[in-house]
């Protein structure tokens, strides 16, 4: 891709004034972390500049010195931003090939790069650190990318063959301790059949497991149980597996499941090379769609993200103080949507539904 006229120019002038001093540039500052950092959702660079050698005084130096710094500066927010993955293989290089006003809006967004930081330094170079949000009310990477949909979609209904999982955990255990319980899980499945996936998509195959009450049977066992409910507003329809006539089920059929006030969702994607993006899609292993940013109000998801990237177990407050936890069993789409079991992705719906925490956004991923 070509790069914006505005940002070739800075970029020439950097080489011009770095070619015309013999003065070595800068050491790179060692207080912040250069590049894409999902942890705390931010980007960041460091530019190098030095004055040319026929400068006529001080204030002349520390000028073109500091010009070209900020040159440097967004030309290597330029070269990182092209490379960042808002969906799947979908970057922002390949969204501004074809869509000019989201250019526009990102040429912008670097031209807008806050400065965090700048010295001049004793040798005659010049740094200066700049940062650009990943998320964020003013002028981030994701107001600049993210479109908003026709319309937002309902989550799915829980697929209606395969029970939700039980939980080897309960609302007192330790945010840790359900963490480390779900790692050593092995999630069982039956009675359906995987989506197919990439030779780069690890995959568990399913187990084999007693028979148990679908999730249609325990809805219908608990109606009968009750004396009385009130009226629901009805989600899609879909066929009952044991009848050829659409049967419709409420949110509060599948709220009448959740086992606890669960806050938030954890996600443990450890070992399966889980790759960061902007808007990242929970999927189950039928190739189901839970949790994309078409659910969502995408102002929101502009202003907070649609989840956090971890790499430890210490800072999953997003996920509130009782979050549900499951372990993913795969990848897909380039390593960036995590694949849940279909049990599991029953419990998240049937949850959800309850509290509505995917609908406030409250999603970490840990991944390593």
């Amino acid at each position: 891709m070509k790069m914006p006229k505005i940002l070739s120019a800075i970029a020439a002038a950097v080489i011009l004034f770095a070619t015309s001093s013999g003065v070595s540039a800068a050491p790179r500052a060692n207080n912040f972390v250069e590049g894409v950092d999902w942890k705390n959702q931010v980007i960041t660079v460091t530019g190098e500049g030095v004055a040319p050698t026929d400068a006529v005084n001080y204030t002349q130096a520390k000028g073109l010195a500091s010009k070209a710094a900020k040159a440097d500066a967004y030309r290597k927010l330029a070269e990182i931003i092209n490379g960042v993955r808002v969906e799947g293989e979908t970057t922002v290089e390949k969204m501004l090939t074809t869509q000019d006003r989201i250019q526009l809006r990102v040429e912008a967004t670097i031209k807008g790069a806050k400065i965090i930081d700048e010295t001049f330094l004793s040798d005659g170079g010049y740094r200066v650190v700049m940062q650009v949000p990943l998320f964020g009310v003013s002028n981030s990477l994701a107001g600049a990318v993210l479109e908003k949909p026709t319309a937002i979609e309902p989550f799915p209904n829980p697929v209606a063959e395969v029970a939700p999982s039980s939980l080897p955990y309960n609302s007192t255990t330790p945010v840790k301790k359900r963490i480390e319980y779900t790692s050593k899980v092995t999630v069982e499945e039956e009675n359906y059949t995987p989506a197919p996936t990439t030779p780069t998509t690890p995959y568990r195959p399913p187990l084999s497991r007693m028979a148990i009450p679908s999730l249609d049977t325990i809805i219908l066992q608990k109606m009968q149980s009750s004396i009385s409910m009130q009226e629901p507003t009805y989600q899609t329809a879909y066929n009952a597996p044991t009848t050829s006539q659409p049967v419709r089920r409420s949110v509060a059929d599948y709220a009448s499941m959740a086992e606890g006030d669960y806050t938030g969702l954890i996600v443990d994607c450890r070992g399966l090379e889980l790759q960061p993006v902007m808007s990242p899609v929970i999927m189950n292993s039928n190739g189901t769609k839970i949790y994309g940013h078409k659910n969502l109000d995408i102002d929101r998801v502009i202003r907070e993200g649609m989840a956090d990237y971890v790499d430890d177990t210490e800072h999953v407050s997003r996920a509130g103080e009782n979050p549900l936890v499951v372990k993913a069993v795969g990848v897909q789409n380039f390593n960036s949507n995590p694949v849940l079991a279909i049990p599991d992705s029953n419990r998240v719906l049937i949850e959800n539904y309850a509290t509505k925490f995917l609908k406030d956004l409250k999603v970490v991923f840990i991944f390593d």
